[in-house]
């Protein structure tokens, strides 16, 4: 076994050994950029957030760390981790994540892939550059594909492209919010073999007031009313009632922009009505999808992209304290970001023990042997 996890060290650095080291030839190297790259990692599923946090780690373990790391000049410094990290082309490193992850995703067929955005506000300060980044969740794996930089939310438009253009996605059902309802977006999607299901807000003005107008129409109409599909589910939550009605119809053929939708097949709403105490809230939203299939399996779409917020956001702050790290120079921001999703990746795939995320990082902190049985 600990032969196992030392080779799974060793495949790490292998894939790694491919990235570019852009310090100048002629300077004097003292660390190696694999023993950096692991460390960072290692620190950040035993729960490190810093420069300082990773040095201290790495003191701390120093001599367990030699067993698979050569350290010719000990434990790098915090200037060290921070200029080497940000060294790293983000382009590169991306492409080694997607290599690394995709064991443990196999394929997309089949499965529900959801693309959300995420500002990274701790990055965001001194006068930098906005940092916002889109990433590629698969809701059945619980893992993301990959991500990309934008500057702003609303290059979120040019960036969604590019993120699909980099994965295969074929035989999946993508689920984007509303930025990503635009017409090249979904004629990318199907190009790439895939099927769309896309938030409609205002940002779409006429397809919103069409769709708006429609299904207040055929609620209200007999005859039409009969041929929506329905279905309606309920939940309770944190001292909530809430109740999901779903109205959905394969009718298409009287909206006028209909040849500008690639395989435009379907519309639904999603009406959700939450009840606390004496408060009830009803609120609507409105999706185009160029699937055609149950009132059902689109409410399982509709809930399930938020599961990127849930899942990854929520987790990647709370975890990782993604929003309140300052790191804001060169391509570390940006490269921190990726190192956070891999250490997710990893927490979340050990079935060892039945823990929190932030128990099975303070476990991996304690016990050496639990951060490999992890890594591995």
């Amino acid at each position: 076994m600990e032969r196992t996890k030392h080779l799974t060290i060793k495949r790490l650095k292998g894939i790694c050994k491919r990235l570019d080291d852009r310090r100048r030839p002629w300077g004097n190297k003292r660390h190696e950029l694999i023993d950096v790259i692991v460390i960072v990692l290692l620190g950040m599923i035993c729960g490190c957030e810093t420069w300082q946090d990773m040095r201290d780690y790495g003191i701390v373990k120093r001599k367990w760390l030699r067993r698979f790391l050569k350290l010719p000049n000990g434990i790098p410094s915090e200037a060290t981790f921070r200029r080497l990290i940000g060294t790293i082309r983000s382009e590169s490193l991306e492409q080694i994540y997607r290599e690394w992850v995709r064991p443990y995703v196999g394929g997309c067929y089949g499965k529900q892939v959801c693309i959300d955005g995420k500002s990274v506000r701790g990055a965001n300060r001194r006068g930098a550059v906005k940092l916002h980044m889109i990433s590629m969740w698969v809701r059945e794996d619980g893992i993301s594909l990959g991500q990309i930089k934008t500057e702003e939310k609303s290059n979120e438009i040019t960036a969604i492209p590019q993120l699909l253009d980099s994965v295969d996605i074929r035989g999946s059902v993508v689920t984007i919010d509303a930025m990503g309802c635009q017409r090249e977006i979904a004629k990318k999607i199907i190009g790439k073999e895939a099927n769309y299901v896309l938030a409609v807000k205002k940002n779409q003005p006429t397809l919103h007031k069409e769709l708006a107008e429609y299904f207040q129409w055929a609620l209200q109409d007999k005859m039409e009313g009969q041929r929506l599909n329905r279905y309606m589910e309920k939940s309770f939550d944190h001292g909530k009632n809430t109740t999901w009605k779903l109205y959905s119809t394969k009718d298409t053929v009287w909206f006028d922009s209909k040849h500008e939708w690639a395989s435009l097949r379907s519309f639904f709403m999603v009406e959700r009505i939450r009840k606390m105490r004496d408060e009830t809230t009803v609120e609507q939203a409105f999706y185009i999808s160029s699937l055609e299939t149950d009132a059902r399996n689109f409410l399982r779409y509709a809930r399930g992209h938020w599961s990127v917020e849930n899942q990854l956001h929520w987790m990647l702050d709370v975890a990782f304290g993604e929003d309140a790290c300052l790191v804001h120079q060169a391509n570390a921001p940006q490269n921190l970001a990726l190192f956070r999703k891999m250490a997710l990746t990893l927490i979340k795939q050990d079935t060892t023990y039945k823990a929190s995320v932030r128990r099975k990082q303070k476990m991996a902190g304690w016990d050496n042997d639990y951060a490999l049985t992890i890594i591995s």
